[in-house]
């Protein structure tokens, strides 16, 4: 029999409340002779109010830009590898085991920039990061079930002038070229004490190990950005920050291997006929090689000059591609004082977003016989308004927040949404009318009067749109022999609307899909809170999230008769979590040890879920099954001495079905997928003068334990447990330039960070995906500021 409950949880339990009733009657005794001024009170604005971490009732993490500079975090991924009970395989984060499917996108967590929802993970001047656990239905709305990031960026100083920048140069083991990051701003008192403006901007190159082997080129992402902010202050408690952001991404070639041993390939035999459409008779035959070898080996046979070995070479026919870009305008007005009663927040927004990339379908839809590819072009534009009002008397037990929230994305009509081309030529022509047993080349001439084009998506229209009434309220009692004890309370009404239409046409389908839907309902977030001393409190929460419902796309008429295709509904609904949590914070020993805790359990309804049909190679969106997730995060820091320090985070987590799923392969009690059992990160900080100057050494490791990517799993979706050792110093050459050193992955641990077969089959075409743990890698970077 299965056993749903979480192991030795008596044992769990037990250490907890022995820990409750051990820390006020010990280190709470000699805590109280502390002064306040002792205690390092770490801020937040968590609940959209600033407060010290001990004070919020729920899991939260921050990281400081101080941190983020010594421990040489580029990008927001970097932050997520040190987290207790985050995964993040594919750099997407996934917080307490809520990943949901077999995709590796399963927009779980909320990231928002400067309050706007916007996924902003480069961390070039940036003052802090916030990693809110849990969902955050009631204040930051739809896709926040797992949690959310908050990105804060540093905002113009109205008096002082100020130049900084950064400088990176690394180079990884057995990877060809160098990865290069180069940041440069400046801050610009423009009128004193009114107004200033902060330039900043970053140029990032980063090298992948893939190389495909039929075409030569090796994978690499360059991206960047330069963000303007302009501060005003027209009078004191007012403040006005314009702010833009064009944002560039640029991706080529594959970032996964393929560990796939076909054992051997399809060709095509060409027999002159007069009479054939195209001139020739086609047939194919099945080459075979040695099933011990790769693809690119048993392709290129004699060629392959690498080695069969060789993990970082691919064969495919066209090199993966995508120019991305964004841009944003924003606006957020501030005014601390209305009436004496509250203060308002406004926060707007509005982007731009388009992208164009080139998939390669060779393999899918020819087994490589010949060239089809296919060309999506996508662009859309969304607004966002948010207006909130808090109470402004911050010494009033009374505590509110009141707020509306307004998004819409609007996607314009495109007519070359997708396009699937086909190689010319008369050989192409025949081997394709062979193969799919139509005649594509015709089609595409009758349909679009283009003989390279052979299918069409059109979106003629698109657009949804969410709107929202949100209120969170607390009091505090305060009492003499108890302390502080605060009840909280949070509601969020939201309404969903949406539409779509669309129209395919070519080879594969013929279809004109016209959807629409809307939806409404509410979240409740309750919490109650102890705090017997300003360095000790006790939490319980309950909160729910969810994660907006839509429409899908048109069924082509390749995926009719799929196994999983009488499933696809034309709209989908939101998903529904229901969080229930203790958590435990303290601040010991005169600020020399805190630590936060949390003991969670989660219910996961009407999963929304990316199903992939395996015979056609199309996905669509559905609601499918439910789960279920409990675990156990700690996160804390020591102060050993006066300048060595120690970080020690863990988490365990079992996140696994409730129900039978068969749309994605699952069983009432499979674990989730992407979601490692337990994982953990250990650092030690020293702190010294070299040469009269401050210096600074740091030794960290992570671990994570086994996991799948896909449930009806293969040996190809394990991913077995790993550990990833680092080392890195800095000095500081003096009071504006410091020097750093950082070596990830000291011991060169050849470790699979992620693999899944794209099938189910394991036919010749089958890709095997895999990513290994970057090797050895040494940086070097220098900051520098001047004023």
């Amino acid at each position: 029999m299965h056993n749903n409950k979480l192991p030795n949880i008596s044992l769990i339990s037990t250490a907890i409340i022995s820990a409750l009733c051990w820390l006020p009657t010990s280190s709470l005794a000699q805590a109280s002779t502390i002064e306040q001024e002792q205690l390092e009170v770490i801020t937040v604005t968590s609940r959209k109010k600033v407060e010290s971490i001990l004070e919020i009732p729920m899991s939260v993490s921050a990281v400081s830009a101080a941190e983020m500079s010594n421990r040489n975090y580029l990008d927001a991924s970097d932050i997520y590898r040190t987290l207790a009970g985050a995964a993040a395989p594919r750099n997407q984060l996934i917080l307490r085991g809520l990943s949901g499917g077999n995709d590796t996108t399963p927009d779980t967590t909320a990231i928002f920039t400067d309050d706007i929802p916007y996924e902003f993970t480069n961390l070039a001047d940036i003052e802090r990061v916030e990693i809110l656990r849990g969902p955050q239905g009631t204040l930051y709305g739809s896709n926040a079930i797992g949690g959310t990031v908050r990105v804060i960026t540093k905002k113009p100083r109205l008096n002082e002038f100020e130049l900084f920048g950064t400088i990176q140069g690394a180079a990884e083991k057995d990877v060809d070229g160098y990865d290069s990051s180069m940041s440069l701003g400046v801050n610009i008192p423009l009128v004193t004490d009114t107004l200033a403006m902060r330039i900043n901007g970053n140029i990032t190159n980063d090298m992948r190990p893939m190389v495909n082997k039929a075409t030569g080129v090796q994978s690499d992402k360059k991206t960047s950005f330069v963000r303007t902010q302009l501060l005003w202050q027209p009078v004191d408690g007012t403040t006005v920050n314009f702010a833009y952001v064009r944002d560039e991404r640029n991706p080529q070639g594959s970032p996964l291997g393929d560990t796939s041993k076909p054992g051997g390939f399809y060709s095509l035999n060409y027999q002159n006929n007069e009479k054939a459409k195209y001139g020739y008779d086609v047939s194919d035959s099945w080459n075979e090689c040695d099933p011990s070898w790769g693809r690119v080996r048993c392709v290129q046979g004699s060629e392959f000059v690498t080695g069969a070995v060789d993990r970082y070479s691919v064969y495919n026919t066209f090199d993966y591609w995508e120019e991305e870009k964004f841009d944003l305008f924003s606006v957020t007005v501030n005014v601390d004082n209305i009436a004496n009663i509250a203060s308002l927040t406004y926060t707007g927004s509005y982007r731009e977003y388009e992208t164009h990339y080139l998939d390669d379908w060779s393999r899918l839809d020819a087994a490589d016989m010949f060239k089809t590819w296919i060309i999506t072009h996508d662009e859309y534009e969304r607004t966002t308004h948010e207006f909130r009002l808090q109470n402004i008397d911050l010494n009033s037990p009374l505590s509110w927040t009141l707020g509306f929230f307004y998004d819409k994305t609007k996607e314009p009509n495109t007519p070359d949404y997708q396009w699937q081309y086909l190689e010319l030529g008369d050989h192409v022509s025949a081997a394709a009318e062979y193969w799919w047993e139509v005649d594509a080349r015709q089609i595409g001439i009758d349909k679009f009067g283009d003989p390279a084009k052979i299918w069409n998506l059109h979106r003629f229209s698109a657009w949804e749109e969410e709107q929202a009434l949100f209120a969170d309220v607390s009091y505090t009692f305060q009492t003499q022999k108890l302390g502080e004890i605060e009840l909280n309370a949070g509601v969020r009404r939201f309404d969903l609307e949406d539409y779509s239409h669309s129209e395919t046409a070519g080879v594969w389908s013929e279809e004109l899909t016209l959807t629409q839907g809307q939806e409404n309902g509410n979240r409740y977030k309750f919490s109650a809170s102890w705090r017997p001393e300003q360095y000790y409190s006790v939490y319980a929460l309950y909160s729910e999230g969810y994660r907006p419902g839509g429409n899908n796309g048109p069924l082509a008429q390749s995926c009719i008769d799929d196994p999983k295709a009488s499933k696809r509904k034309d709209r989908y609904t939101s998903d529904s979590i229901d969080n229930y949590e203790l958590g435990v914070k303290a601040s010991l020993f005169n600020g020399r040890f805190s630590f936060s805790s949390a003991l969670y359990h989660i219910d996961w309804t009407n999963i929304k879920t990316s199903i992939y049909m395996n015979t056609c190679g199309f996905s669509y969106t559905a609601n499918a099954g439910a789960a279920q997730s409990r675990g156990l995060e700690f996160e804390s820091k020591a102060n050993l001495t006066d300048n060595l320090s120690l970080i020690f985070n863990a988490s365990y987590t079992k996140s696994e079905l409730t129900q039978d799923n068969d749309s994605i392969g699952g069983s009432k009690g499979d674990e989730m997928t992407l979601v490692p059992k337990y994982n953990a990160y250990i650092a030690l900080d020293q702190e010294f003068e070299f040469r009269g100057r401050p210096a600074f050494i740091r030794a960290d490791m992570s671990a994570y334990g086994k996991y799948q990517t896909h449930f009806d799993t293969k040996d190809g979706d394990k991913v077995p447990s790993y550990e990833v050792f680092n080392l890195s110093t800095r000095y500081e050459l003096n009071d504006n330039v410091k020097l750093s050193v950082h070596l990830n992955n000291i011991f060169n641990n050849d470790a699979v960070k992620y693999q899944k077969d794209r099938s189910r089959s394991d036919s010749a075409t089958a890709q095997k995906y895999i990513e290994f743990l970057p090797g050895r890698t040494l940086a070097v970077r220098l900051d520098y500021i001047f004023f």
